[in-house]
């Protein structure tokens, strides 16, 4: 967990660049995930010597580990999962796992403003409904967004990485 200022002060600093880098190019730069890795398992040992290594590198693992899985299956770009594989790093274990909870719920919310905002929920309704249907029948399919649908479009993930973050910071505070 953040304990310090300068911790905070360097994943509030990390985060805004990665938003506002993502937003900009729907890129999160790898100077930016190497070097908060870097500079937040050095701070932790500088904090607790081998136990901040740990939490360090737990909170690392809990963040990648999450995210991976989503990356292979397409769902999210690398960026994201070395971002928050990185701001784990600063979180520690517990902290981390309840961030990527977070950036999970706000990523759905932030997703369905960006949907709406270019008139596509009726079609992700509508696609929804069938494999609601699908499943209760008993022959689960997931039906991928078509091409041209506001629902198959990437957007930056980077947002809600940092409102999960903070939400966990907050929460554990």
């Amino acid at each position: 967990m953040i304990e310090t200022n300068w911790m905070f002060l360097v994943l509030a600093i990390a985060l805004v660049i990665a938003v506002i880098t993502d937003l900009r190019t729907h890129r999160i730069p790898n100077w930016l995930t190497f070097s908060v890795l870097t500079v937040a398992l050095a701070g932790q040992v500088a904090e607790a010597q081998w136990q901040g290594l740990f939490a360090g590198l737990g909170g690392a693992l809990v963040g990648l580990l999450c995210f991976l899985p989503l990356h292979i299956f397409g769902a999210m770009g690398a960026g994201d999962v070395k971002l928050m594989t990185a701001v784990g790093a600063l979180l520690g274990p517990q902290a981390a796992l309840i961030g990527v909870l977070a950036t999970i719920v706000c990523g759905g919310g932030i997703a369905l403003v960006f949907i709406g905002s270019r008139g596509g929920l009726g079609a992700l309704w509508r696609r929804y409904s069938r494999m609601a249907v699908m499943m209760a029948s008993r022959q689960p399919v997931y039906l991928a967004p078509a091409t041209g649908e506001a629902a198959a479009e990437r957007f930056p993930y980077a947002l809600a990485i940092a409102c999960g973050s903070f939400f966990s910071i907050w929460y554990l505070a």
